[in-house]
């Protein structure tokens, strides 16, 4: 525990500091970190800086970034960070292999064929499910590109009613397929990929590619060596983005764009190797998310966003944050000290305000938010409104989350102290939008160091899927 005392309200540190909004504020890769709604006093801040150098953070970041076999569990680096650095003139903070430039620049030149219309398609069905799917699909739904000539499709859960409304929609002769999968033996993909296949006709392996690790179970599959778009096996599945996987979302919102993201994230990577303190916004995104979790003892954390372009940013941290910190178990094989991961929600802002903000103000449990949103509205006067309500909405709601209502009749009043922080960007560009999501990597992998787990591995999903093939085999057979 870092403090004994009670921890003290959030009215109770705004009435001791008036200007405690502008202090507890921190600036960085274009984004702008506002956690004066957090009920941390300085005293606090100061024991959680204190944690992060008793656990060695900066030791453990230097080991992850060198190559170190810090996925213990399965004996392997974690060095997706190397598949955006290359991209970066100016980053030194990995020696690539050949085969990563070639796998690179690959998949980079698939997708320019794609979104010029060179490949000759209208359509693109990308087919993936958990990290194959949520972090391009959140790229493409962000950043897409109406001169786009391919239209992207995606399929992830087994929906056989989806699957054929969007074939009833497609010209089959015009559409490509991407099967986005690490190990190429995902159950739900290859079912879906199979279909897509069976749809496209007997050449439909001469306009689909693998975006996978495993190459020989593609081209067992049927495609040419040329068609798979491979990347190393030391990707996690959370992390692949930044591989081939991401070949769907380049395709959308081209290569140029895409390679500008790539740099967006090698640069929060080198601000993450260069300091990483609580000068580093990932790192105060993990010192927050600590105290949240084990201070205060709060099981629930809420992203929520105010911009439209970012309504897929919850389901992305919900896998990142959740698949890489709900471990009970740590690196020493024995139970940890303490709670884990917190149940991560969101979507969209007013949206919720519309379902779910009643139970956040008035409910009886608290459930701590982080509110995402744009502050710049663009030479578009439709536009500047729809926004500058969005913002509104964002900034009513953290002081209200904050400050509650007095007045009015007792069931109208709310009791504030809402742990809230505000995450505010001028404009989502591409850089922004790499750096940002690379920094809540970062503030993850911070969070396992300080609770002494593998953020890498994910071995609680693997016995749902055994005993679901043997239950499947059963019903088949009758």
């Amino acid at each position: 525990m870092l403090r004994k005392s009670n921890n003290p309200t959030l009215q109770a540190l705004f009435e001791a500091d008036p200007q405690r909004s502008q202090k507890l504020r921190l600036t960085q890769g274009g984004w702008e970190l506002d956690y004066a709604g957090i009920p941390v006093d300085q005293a606090t801040l100061d024991g959680l800086n204190r944690l992060a150098r008793q656990r060695g953070l900066a030791v453990e970041v230097q080991r992850l970034l060198s190559g170190e076999h810090v996925n213990t569990s399965e004996d392997q680096p974690a060095l997706h960070m190397a598949l955006r650095a290359a991209v970066a003139n100016n980053s030194a903070a990995f020696r690539l292999s050949e085969a990563v430039v070639a796998g690179r620049r690959h998949f980079l030149e698939v997708a320019s064929r794609l979104h010029s219309g060179q490949a000759g398609l209208s359509d693109l069905i990308h087919v993936g499910i958990g990290g194959s799917d949520l972090g391009p699909r959140l790229v493409a739904d962000a950043l897409e590109d109406d001169d786009s000539a391919v239209a992207v499709h995606w399929l992830s859960t087994l929906d056989r009613r989806r699957f054929k409304r969007l074939c009833r929609r497609l010209d089959p002769a015009r559409t490509g397929l991407v099967i986005a999968s690490k190990s190429f033996s995902t159950e739900e993909t290859l079912v879906q990929a199979r279909a897509v296949c069976d749809w496209l006709g007997d050449d439909w392996f001469r306009r689909c590619w693998a975006a996978t690790a495993s190459t020989e179970r593609a081209r067992a599959f049927g495609l040419p060596r040329q068609q798979v778009l491979s990347f190393p096996a030391w990707t996690g599945g959370r992390f692949s983005l930044w591989s081939s996987v991401g070949v769907s979302a380049a395709a959308c919102i081209g290569r140029a764009r895409f390679e500008q993201l790539l740099a967006g994230a090698a640069r929060a990577d080198q601000q993450f190797s260069s300091d990483p303190s609580a000068n580093h916004l990932g790192v105060m995104l993990a010192l927050l998310m600590h105290f949240l979790r084990r201070e205060l003892n709060l099981n629930t954390l809420g992203f929520v966003s105010y911009e439209p372009r970012l309504a897929l940013l919850a389901d992305y941290l919900q896998q990142l944050i959740m698949e890489s910190l709900g471990k009970s178990t740590g690196l020493d094989h024995a139970s940890v000290d303490g709670p884990t991961a917190p149940l991560v929600f969101g979507g969209r802002g007013t949206d919720l305000q519309h379902s779910i903000f009643q139970a956040l103000h008035q409910g009886s449990d608290t459930h701590p938010l982080v509110l995402i949103g744009t502050q710049s509205s663009g030479s578009d006067d439709e536009l500047a409104d729809w926004s500058h309500r969005q913002l509104a909405h964002l900034l009513a709601q953290a002081r209200a989350f904050v400050h509650g209502r007095r007045d009015g009749r007792p069931f109208q009043q709310m009791p504030g102290n809402r742990p809230v922080a505000t995450l505010l960007t001028g404009e989502i560009t591409p850089e922004r939008l790499g750096w940002l999501l690379a920094t809540f990597e970062h503030a993850v992998y911070s969070l396992s160091v300080l609770w002494g787990i593998n953020a890498f591995d994910q071995w609680g999903v693997e016995q749902g899927k055994r005993l679901a093939a043997h239950i499947y085999d059963q019903l088949r057979d009758g």
